[in-house]
């Protein structure tokens, strides 16, 4: 199995392109004084994914999706869009909590709220740059990893900037997040972070793969991190280079590679996100094939 330098670029690619401009300003401000977020709902019958990034499933069974390419995010039920919230420019990063849905966006360089119960815009926080990665804790704090600003910002349900993690990541994709730790896909340093609760880094696993024949030479080890998800106490981490997850134990160790590129159903020809629904199944992003896909988690 060899490294299939094409899909790496690619990789890289896709999820940059989601972003076509750059807001250099400095950190993020501090306010519960907030604009009305830009985005609007609108019909979702008949309306298809374009190129689909990030997905969040919600307790109920509906599975939001980013979708970078028509700038709006749809909800699915069963495969069908029950959901569309339109006018988001260059979605990335969502998480949906209860009935609660934020929204990254990297045209507007912002974090956006929607509230699904009544159908209405919430709040919107300005001073991101790339939003590529949002996660909601238990206790209903929002976890926001902005690739080009190289941080984690924490904000209360209400917008309000509560703290910032992390000094030393290099372009983080996603945050995935339970009541005993934080966990960030570092892309830049091809590696895994887990923090505690309270923002001390407990440890990094990972390393760069350098060169790659058999699927042995990938365990513990990523070309191009491009997202992760919890099930359980296992830390899950996608390889978007080659469309694959490795499941991690609590404290690093590797315990099994699963998913497969390709266009079969449970395949993708590039996964760009993860997530774990509540019925146990990982849903992966497969924007080539304009689809989200529930992966088959038979290990090797």
């Amino acid at each position: 199995m060899r490294i299939p330098i094409a899909r790496m670029a690619a990789a890289a690619v896709a999820i940059l392109a989601a972003c076509t401009s750059s807001n250099p300003s400095g950190s993020v401000p501090s306010t519960s004084n907030l604009p009305q977020a830009a985005g609007a709902f609108a019909a979702a019958a008949g309306q298809k994914l374009a190129y689909p990034v990030r997905v969040a499933p919600a307790a109920d069974g509906t599975v939001f999706v980013s979708d970078a390419s028509a700038n709006q995010v749809l909800g699915l039920k069963a495969g069908a869009p029950v959901v569309a919230i339109t006018g988001i420019p260059k979605p990335l990063g969502i998480a949906v909590s209860g009935t609660t849905l934020y929204v990254g966006s990297a045209g507007r360089h912002t974090v956006e709220s929607y509230d699904l119960s009544n159908r209405k815009a919430g709040w919107a926080l300005a001073g991101f740059d790339m939003p590529n990665g949002i996660a909601v804790g238990p206790d209903g704090s929002v976890f926001v990893v902005d690739s080009r600003k190289d941080h984690l910002t924490v904000l209360a349900p209400d917008g309000r900037v509560l703290r910032e993690i992390g000094g030393d990541l290099n372009f983080p994709v996603a945050v995935a997040v339970d009541a005993a730790r934080i966990v960030v896909a570092d892309q830049g340093n091809h590696r895994v972070v887990v923090y505690s609760p309270a923002g001390a880094q407990v440890r990094a696993f990972g390393g760069e793969v350098t060169s790659g024949k058999t699927i042995d030479d990938y365990r513990g080890k990523f070309t191009s991190l491009g997202s992760v998800a919890l099930s359980g106490s296992e830390i899950l981490a996608l390889d978007s280079a080659h469309s694959f997850v490795q499941a991690f134990d609590a404290a690093g160790t590797p315990a099994g590679i699963f998913g497969y590129a390709g266009a079969c159903g449970s395949c993708t020809k590039l996964a760009l996100a993860i997530a774990v629904a509540p019925d146990g199944s990982v849903l992966a992003t497969d924007p080539e094939q304009h689809r989200v896909v529930s992966l088959s988690t038979e290990r090797r």
